[in-house]
């Protein structure tokens, strides 16, 4: 009987160290992850897609070590593998609004809450004066751009109606802030392969 309780709480032990570490998560996680809101129903139907904010709201102002052509590089890949998914970029009324943002480290003097726009994290987009202002009400999951490690590509799509994020991905730690068109590409791929 002794043996038998032994080998009863010896898989028990085992069961229960297996489910915690499967449970644990951390920022340095590799590969391309998502999040979908749980209203996003109307993602399905989707078809066409515009830039939640076409160009910077002011002038372009990069801190030092980054690229404008990153932005650029980001751009043009969203747009080509959107596209290659069956979307069609438009003008006007569109299904999806995109937005994209690349953590980066804010030096500990500029990291001050009213530096920064309401609810906006710190991003390679924010050093383009980019500033979203989507809700992310009920998403599981939702972090702040400043909460992920530096050099995470996010891309989100929004409802243009109701203006809530209705998905995000995300590859954590995968932009090089000087990649070129190609290496970016990569990335953004793997990001949209999550939709």
């Amino acid at each position: 009987m002794k043996n038998l309780l032994s080998s009863i709480l010896a898989c028990l032990f085992i069961l229960g160290a297996a489910t915690l570490t499967s449970c644990v998560t951390t920022s340095a996680s590799l590969g391309a992850k998502a999040i979908k809101a749980p209203y996003a129903s109307s993602l399905r139907n989707a078809k066409t897609f515009a830039w939640y904010q076409p160009s910077p709201a002011a002038q372009p102002e990069y801190l030092k070590g980054y690229k404008p052509a990153l932005h650029d590089h980001l751009v043009k890949a969203v747009e080509k593998e959107l596209q290659d998914r069956g979307y069609t970029k438009v003008e006007k009324n569109p299904d999806v609004l995109v937005a994209y943002d690349v953590s980066v480290s804010v030096p500990e003097e500029k990291d001050k809450a009213e530096n920064f726009a309401s609810g906006f994290g710190y991003g390679y987009a924010y050093m383009s004066g980019f500033r979203y202002t989507y809700g992310h009400a009920d998403m599981p999951g939702y972090r702040s751009v400043d909460l992920f490690k530096e050099g995470t590509l996010i891309i989100d799509l929004i409802n243009p109606r109701s203006n809530m994020l209705l998905w995000r991905g995300w590859a954590e730690g995968a932009i090089n802030f000087n990649a070129g068109a190609g290496a970016v590409g990569k990335k953004v791929e793997e990001v949209l392969e999550q939709l």
